[in-house]
């Protein structure tokens, strides 16, 4: 027997994966879902243009990180993927200037469950390249020594040299076979079709040198990285004071009474879909907390102070047209100037000080996490966190999840909520990970 695989969810709508690829020296795979590969496609499209996010540098220093976007990201989709899936996503690319070519995944994660189906999926894909199918650029198996799988036991001691712990793979012999077949195939499409002439240009090199950096491998795609405020400064600059401390902590445990059931009344986040001016932020502030307090029997009303501007894919293509709403703005922190300056450090102190202005009032806040850096800024701040569709399926954000202090929502799909399901159960357990302090 074998674990089954889990259900399937969409990494690829992260956020944060989508600016790290667009600054990695290396080529990007995008994984697609089995029916709709849309996410994976809108990651393609992201990650090909430039990005300014939060990173840790390889001095352990967190930083401001600018880069120039990577065209060699493309999409890896499952060899059980719909025909008119593929044809789809394909099609999307072509539209968008992207190269219309895809990896396919021939491994336990696509849903071949055995030894036997991955092979028979990878002959597939052999059959598909002979063909001349000019979209297959790739294939990805889940190969190793031995065949099958193998449980880890109470004595490690005993394992099986060269057979996996993990999820069942193709063994060696099976392996080369299938190997042997792909290059056949490969034979046979170029014979039929002479391949394209190389690029003549070689890999961009690095406009910018970090200690420790390889010459010509590394930082390839990164333009610049300037130094970012500690969480520890920006914490001692604008400091909680014990009332609004107390605020803050009866709002938790309010909130936490309301999702376990202990509460009858209804939570209600009210706010803009992202804070541009913090003046008419606390404007809505204190009419809100009004409000809040006339309806407090029966609602608890916590202000939704969005930081980052999370989207929909329909919303980045907007915004990144010509008059498009918001004209790319990426929210108060990463350009609290409106101007694209980038000065996170000012937008760091100003979302602290609007959160505490905000809890001076009375008014509890959630705030929306789209990256794992933020939190540290401002989570003793906040009484909720709020995790997006697109982050849901994000290991990274579970992670932080079944970390943090405060209740965290996870926002379910317009069609199906199995991300988000799958992510309340994941982050309810602990996880070890790395993180900035």
């Amino acid at each position: 027997t074998h674990p089954e695989p889990e259900p399937s969810i969409q990494p690829a709508g992260s956020r944060a994966h989508r600016e790290l690829a667009s600054g990695l020296s290396t080529p990007v795979g995008f994984q697609g879902g089995a029916s709709s590969a849309d996410a994976a496609v809108d990651a393609v499209r992201s990650a090909a243009s430039g990005h300014a996010f939060l990173s840790v540098s390889k001095q352990g220093v967190a930083g401001i990180v600018q880069t120039t976007g990577n065209r060699d990201c493309h999409l890896v989709l499952p060899a059980a993927s719909a025909a008119e899936a593929e044809e789809a996503a394909c099609g999307a690319l072509a539209a968008l200037g992207l190269p219309a070519r895809a990896m396919v995944d021939c491994g336990y994660g696509a849903g071949c469950t055995t030894p036997q189906e991955q092979a028979a999926a990878a002959a597939a894909v052999a059959a598909r390249v002979a063909d001349g199918d000019g979209r297959v650029c790739g294939v990805v198996l889940s190969a190793f020594l031995k065949p099958g799988r193998q449980e880890i036991g109470a004595q490690p001691s005993q394992l099986q040299f060269g057979l996996s712990v993990t999820e069942p793979c193709l063994g060696w012999e099976d392996a080369l076979a299938t190997l042997e077949a792909l290059a056949a195939a490969v034979a046979a499409r170029r014979r039929a079709s002479p391949p394209p002439v190389g690029r003549s240009e070689s890999m961009p090199r690095a406009p910018f040198r970090e200690l420790g950096a390889i010459e010509q491998t590394d930082n390839l795609r990164v333009q610049t990285i300037r130094p970012l405020l500690s969480p520890a400064c920006a914490i001692e600059e604008v400091e909680l004071p014990l009332q609004s401390k107390r605020l803050v902590l009866r709002a938790r445990c309010d909130i936490s009474a309301v999702v376990q059931g202990d509460s009858d009344r209804l939570l209600v986040l009210a706010g803009p879909p992202a804070v541009h001016d913090p003046s008419e932020a606390m404007e809505y502030a204190a009419r809100l907390a009004a409000l809040a307090a006339e309806l407090e029997s029966e609602l608890l009303v916590v202000m939704a102070v969005n930081l980052s501007r999370s989207s929909s894919a329909a919303d980045d293509a907007a915004a990144a047209a010509p008059g498009g709403p918001g004209g790319g703005w990426a929210g108060l922190v990463t350009d609290p100037r409106l101007d694209g300056s980038v000065d996170m450090n000012s937008g760091f102190r100003a979302a602290r000080r609007l959160l505490l202005d905000i809890a001076q009032l009375g008014l509890p806040t959630a705030v929306e996490y789209v990256d794992t850096i933020t939190p540290q800024f401002v989570a003793d701040l906040a009484s909720y966190a709020l995790v997006g569709a697109r982050q849901a399926g994000s290991r990274a954000h579970r992670e932080l999840a079944s970390g943090l202090s405060t209740p965290v929502g996870f926002q379910g799909g317009a069609s199906s909520a199995d991300a988000a399901v799958d992510a309340v159960r994941s982050a309810a357990s602990g996880h070890a990970f790395l993180s900035v302090s």
